[in-house]
């Protein structure tokens, strides 16, 4: 494979892409190493994140004032889960409640505030940060039996949620070898040979990630500038020596202490972060550094026959852990939460730690040991479940019948998945087709404001009764209407984001600037305190001398949001302030280009909607386009693997003077639209009208 790269990059030059033209260099041979990189890249996209120390910034405050609001912010099960494997139960609708008291006596939070605060300098981190933060990161995917599709045989749908970049993330590849059985349809990523997401003869697949905890951060004490403290002794750092390549500069050279435990990221004060822990250092042990089988896994995928072939080459995928779905052509369906899951060791805790590697382990007592990693038997997963269907958005992954092992502790609020599983629940047997499959994927009635809006319209209606102000009932009258369709050319859509956003700021920012923490909240915890608390008090605000309730909050939301929007539209007549005109999608060019960029597009959805695009709208003067969704569209059609249908937003040429560098995303994507994979046609049935050019391949000699 990277053979034929390297003869790509030798022989081709015309073809080079004009980025490289214009950025001054040539590309380099292509190694296998560089193909194992990009497995790593993705699993940095996918599990690398600094959730430990900012949940332990949150504890660190609260624990002076009430550990109960840790607690009810981030201690418990999210409210409202549908768990990905039905086969261990459900929660309860709204399982919150007060937790274990703790009683924490550790030290550190300015300091590791001051080492987030500066990670957020670093551009990379900073953008991944705000992907995890706007739940880009994700995907869904959901697959039926043949009793509720109208086949007879299992519908398997899969769009993978990543930043768009132009050329796209993905690539679509259609492989045959005549006579020896291998023939496969997918999505592979540039560089890596076998397809990731896809399909052959016999079995088919798709991808949402885990969440699993895969990444803990150890705090040392240190012995001089050479040493540090590991499990009680003195022990001396490991160095790496690295250099970069600097286009016209001399090469950068640096050095990077590890510990027994990974590369001590608190020395980043080198490129420019200006505080430093003092006598402590922090690192973190992350599963990606470690050996991966990822590729032995995908080529036994692309060959499985069934379930046991395809669970075989499963055991291979060990970074990326991914929830994966399953069908065949033999009816069955699956679904199973597949890659390495640490064991840690917590018997060296102190009184107050959480464990699981929720927060920092101090690596100076020897806290916190990986002890092995759980066996792949003992993960959860689901085979042809009795309620005909499975479905995945990144929510939790098993209910409380699951109790053999710890495996996350960050997962989606649970909105797409409610649709997803609203959809297909109430789907009647032999109804559900390709065509509703399409409409499903690009559906964006929002479960969200289903949930928040209802509740604000009865707090409206109570403060003002039946002659509420002006503005205030022409509002009403755009929220009454609304069939919570974040549609572009709407304008209910934009008068819910925009109050949501304040609902949240009103209800969180006043404790956050008063205990000084700034961990992000999640929406479904906002939306449990609405319904289930509403004498909660984190509605009131803590730094007036007043008592507000919740519906003071929301009411001060609603009114602060109209002045926001009538502020950025120029107008005071609700039906002007088109969704459309906030929400807008942006493809990025890899050289960052804006001529070899996609966009901006007005687009209908929000981040919680099954077709996923988010906006953030904090900063009138420059609102965010969406820069991220779904990378990808797939269909399965068990009964017919002709149907099949799939997408991408971009194209399949990386030249940008090529018709087909965007014609997908222009002329498909974001219409809704597909083609189709033609999987079992040749050059001598193709249709003729989508043929372009012919290549044929001669052996040598032959």
């Amino acid at each position: 494979y990277v053979d034929g790269i390297n003869y790509f990059i030798g022989t081709q030059e015309d073809f080079i892409p004009l980025e490289y033209h214009l950025l001054g260099f040539k590309p380099t041979e292509w190694s296998t190493i560089d193909t194992l990189c990009l497995v790593q890249e993705m699993a940095r996209q996918m599990s690398w994140n600094y959730n430990d120390l900012d949940r332990y910034t949150a504890l660190l405050a609260l624990n002076n004032i009430n550990l109960t609001y840790y607690n009810e912010l981030y201690g418990l099960t999210l409210p409202y889960q549908m768990p990905i494997v039905p086969d261990y139960g459900g929660f309860p609708e709204s399982p919150m409640k007060a937790g274990i008291e703790l009683n924490p006596s550790f030290a550190l939070k300015t300091e590791i505030q001051n080492f987030l605060e500066n990670v957020q300098k670093i551009d990379s981190e900073k953008t991944l940060m705000e992907n995890q933060k706007n739940q880009m990161i994700g995907s869904n995917n959901w697959v039926v039996n043949g009793t509720l599709s109208n086949t007879g045989s299992p519908i398997l749908c899969n769009d993978m949620h990543l930043g768009w970049i132009m050329p796209g993330v993905w690539y679509e590849q259609h492989l045959k070898a005549e006579d020896t059985g291998f023939h496969v349809y997918g999505f592979i990523i540039p560089g890596m040979p076998s397809v990731a997401v896809g399909h052959n003869e016999r079995v088919g697949w798709g991808f949402t990630n885990t969440g699993y905890d895969v990444i803990d951060w150890y705090y040392y004490n240190t012995d001089g500038p050479d040493q540090y403290i590991y499990n009680g002794t003195s022990t001396p750092y490991t160095e790496q020596k690295y250099n970069i390549n600097v286009k016209n500069q001399e090469p950068v050279e640096f050095t990077i202490r590890h510990t027994v435990h990974g590369p001590v990221l608190s020395d980043l004060r080198n490129f420019g972060m200006t505080q430093s822990l003092g006598d402590i250092v922090l690192a973190p042990k992350w599963i990606s550094n470690g050996y991966f089988f990822n590729i032995l896994a995908g080529n036994g995928w692309d060959r499985a026959t069934n379930r046991a072939d395809f669970d075989d080459a499963s055991k291979y995928w060990t970074l990326l852990a991914q929830n994966i779905v399953y069908a065949d052509v033999d009816g069955n369906i699956g679904i199973r939460p597949t890659g390495k899951v640490p064991i840690r060791d917590d018997s060296k805790i102190p009184m107050g730690h959480l464990g699981n590697g929720t927060i920092p382990y101090n690596g100076s007592n020897g806290e916190g040991e990986w002890i092995g990693y759980i066996p792949f038997e003992d993960l959860p997963n689901s085979l042809n479940p009795n309620q005909k269907y499975l479905a995945s958005a990144n929510q939790i992954i098993a209910g409380p019948g699951y109790n053999s092992y710890f495996l996350q502790n960050e997962y989606a609020d649970g909105y797409r998945a409610r649709r997803i599983n609203e959809l297909l629940s109430n789907a009647a047997d032999g109804s559900v087709s390709v065509e509703i499959m399409k409409s499903i994927q690009n559906d964006v009635n929002s479960t969200a404001a289903r949930a928040f809006i209802p509740d604000l319209i009865e707090v409206i209606d109570d403060y003002y009764g039946p002659t509420p102000p002006t503005k205030i009932n022409n509002v009403l009258t755009e929220l009454e209407s609304w069939q919570f369709v974040m549609d572009k050319n709407e304008s209910a859509p934009t008068i819910y984001r925009k109050w949501r956003d304040y609902f949240e700021d009103f209800t969180f920012n006043d404790e956050k600037e008063t205990y000084d923490f700034n961990t992000r909240t999640r929406i479904v915890v906002l939306e449990y305190l609405m319904k289930e608390d509403e004498s909660s008090h984190w509605f009131n605000n803590v730094s007036t001398p007043m008592d507000e309730t919740r519906d003071d909050i929301m009411m001060k939301a609603l009114n602060a949001t109209i002045d926001w929007l009538e502020i950025y539209y120029g107008s005071d007549d609700p039906s002007t302030w088109r969704w459309g005109s906030l929400h807008k999608l942006y493809f990025t060019s890899l050289t960052q280009l804006d001529p070899f960029s996609k966009g901006p597009y007005e687009a209908d959805g929000e981040g919680y909607t099954i077709n996923p695009a988010g906006v953030n709208l904090d900063n009138m003067e420059d609102i965010s386009v969406a820069r991220g969704g779904a990378s990808e569209r797939l269909i399965i059609d068990f009964s017919n693997l002709n149907n099949s249908l799939s997408v991408i937003p971009s194209g399949q040429r990386g030249l940008s003077n090529s018709k087909h560098y965007s014609d997908q995303l222009e002329q498909l994507f974001l219409q809704g639209k597909y083609h189709f994979q033609y999987f079992t046609n040749t050059m001598y049935n193709f249709p003729t009208s989508s043929i372009e050019s012919q290549l044929f391949f001669f052996p040598i000699g032959g």
